[in-house]
């Protein structure tokens, strides 16, 4: 079904460039928008900022990454740099010009629980993360291209595991200890930026059934991907890859459709192989994920291009304005997209000891604009959810999840940049699980439910502190556990 809308691609209309207002090669971008704080020029009009960790929707970004602009803000002052070291003396951009893009960011959680859970406790956990990008057009002279070579070191405890004994894990950091090696993969756009194909070592999580919204959030339940996808089927998730490839296509101007087959090996998984793992084993499944959306953009206003306001940031103190404008005025954007896969793995039954051959799932999200402040900048209401199915409770332990929540982006005027989160992960467990695990968890698990609330302080534009409030409902499903109160917050600096 998605053969006809893939190849589609090759003659749908172009992607509309984005409005410039300066001389120099025009800059063609999705236009795909998810409203979140810009600090922006008007040449990267759809352009989010790298360092809050929300990157643009278009072909070479991944999860957490996104090759530097070749002509970055070079400012020698401290507090307007998009980096903690800022542009290493024009170092940055001499290597930027000679193909090579270095990310750095560090990410912690801190969280305690002084309410609920099994005992009360804290801990600290963090994730560091080096990205290297090679860009093939300076090295080889072909337009395109884009190798990505990512390691990671993490390191802490989990507070979930130690303290609480619930299943959404608080702190999304979390998940492997030591040095990981991630990520080798290329990815090639061409037809006019259109499609694009990425093969290598990735995760299927970076590209599929998640949002920029989902990394707002400390707790792992909606952080990332919603957890049931690889609870359920060992969908591969950050930050353990597998073989893979993906192509994408831009559909329409507002439509793009995605196909994707990955290696289902549940033995990358462990912390001890450090991402080295490569294997392709004989008991290893292949799993095949489709995903089609819409980008709509309603009630978009019939303005003109603002190009006399002022979008300049100002320095007052030790704090930074927002850019007052937008290039030009936009109306109450949205994303909705459906998908599922098919794995076909042999899968451990619940309450038998034989294996099930195959499994699969379909996942469903949308996010809109409620409400803008003003259709020249992106401060305002947003609202999403998503859903998860797998029907399969033999096999399944969480065969049904609903995550939905709202984020403001500038609440308090003075703050233009902060987001104001909340959000919610509700979980069933399966009969089956329950089941045959009713012994060792000391009751019947039915549900588990999350709530979180967060603000987001942009500090600078390469830092944040958010404050961070969770409430962990019926831990572990059982009803056994008490009610845990989880106090933390979240910080991350891009280098």
């Amino acid at each position: 079904m998605l053969l006809p809308i893939l190849l589609a691609a090759a003659t749908a209309v172009s992607v509309p460039e984005a409005s410039t207002h300066q001389s120099g090669p025009s800059l063609k971008v999705m236009t795909v928008r998810v409203p979140m704080p810009k600090f922006i020029t008007e040449r990267e009009e759809l352009r989010f900022d790298i360092p809050y960790q929300i990157p643009e929707l278009n072909w070479a970004n991944q999860r957490f990454w996104d090759p530097y602009e070749s002509q970055r803000n070079n400012t020698k002052n401290w507090f307007q740099s998009d980096y903690a070291t800022l542009n290493w003396f024009g170092f940055r951009d001499t290597l930027s010009s000679k193909g090579l893009d270095i990310s750095a960011s560090y990410t912690s959680d801190l969280a305690g629980n002084p309410v609920g859970g099994q005992k009360a406790g804290f801990t600290y956990c963090d994730n560091f993360t080096i990205d290297l990008e090679f860009q093939t057009e300076p090295l080889l002279g072909w337009h395109g291209g884009t190798l990505s070579v990512i390691g990671i070191d993490r390191n802490g405890n989990n507070l979930t595991a130690q303290n609480i004994g619930n299943q959404f894990t608080v702190q999304q950091v979390y998940g492997g200890t030591g040095f990981i090696f991630y990520g080798l993969a290329y990815n090639q756009r061409f037809l006019d930026d259109r499609v694009s194909i990425k093969f290598g070592r990735m995760a299927a999580g970076d590209d599929f059934a998640s949002s920029p919204f989902y990394w707002l959030y400390m707790n792992n339940g909606i952080d990332g991907n919603p957890q049931s996808l690889p609870v359920n089927n060992n969908f591969s998730t950050y930050p353990w890859a597998v073989w893979g490839s993906r192509i994408r296509a831009l559909t329409t101007s507002t439509t793009e459709a995605m196909l994707g087959v990955y290696q289902v090996a549940p033995q990358t998984a462990k912390s001890y192989l450090h991402g080295f793992d490569w294997e392709m084993n004989g008991g290893d499944g292949v799993m095949v994920i489709a995903q089609y959306g819409w980008a709509p953009e309603f009630f978009k206003p019939s303005g003109t291009p603002a190009a006399n306001r002022d979008d300049k940031s100002v320095v007052d103190g030790k704090k930074f304005a927002a850019p007052s404008t937008d290039a030009v005025p936009h109306g109450l954007p949205g994303h909705y997209w459906m998908g599922g896969y098919y794995s076909t793995y042999s899968y451990s039954q619940w309450q038998s000891t034989q294996k099930q051959n195959g499994s699969y799932s379909l996942y469903c999200h949308f996010d809109q604009m409620l409400y803008r402040m003003d259709p020249y900048k992106d401060t305002g209401l947003s609202a999403w959810g998503a859903f998860m199915l797998t029907p399969q409770q033999n096999t399944a332990k969480m065969p049904f999840q609903y995550n939905g929540g709202l984020v403001y982006t500038g609440m308090i005027p003075s703050r233009p940049r902060d987001l104001t989160i909340f959000g919610v992960a509700y979980g069933n467990f399966s009969d089956n699980y329950a089941a045959a695990k009713q012994t060792t968890l000391g009751g019947t698990a039915s549900y588990e439910l999350a709530w979180e609330g967060g603000y987001r302080v942009n500090l600078t534009k390469f830092a944040y502190i958010q404050p961070d409030v969770q409430w962990i409902i019926n831990p572990g499903g059982t009803g056994t556990i008490p009610n845990a109160l989880v106090l933390g917050a979240q910080i991350g600096v891009t280098f």
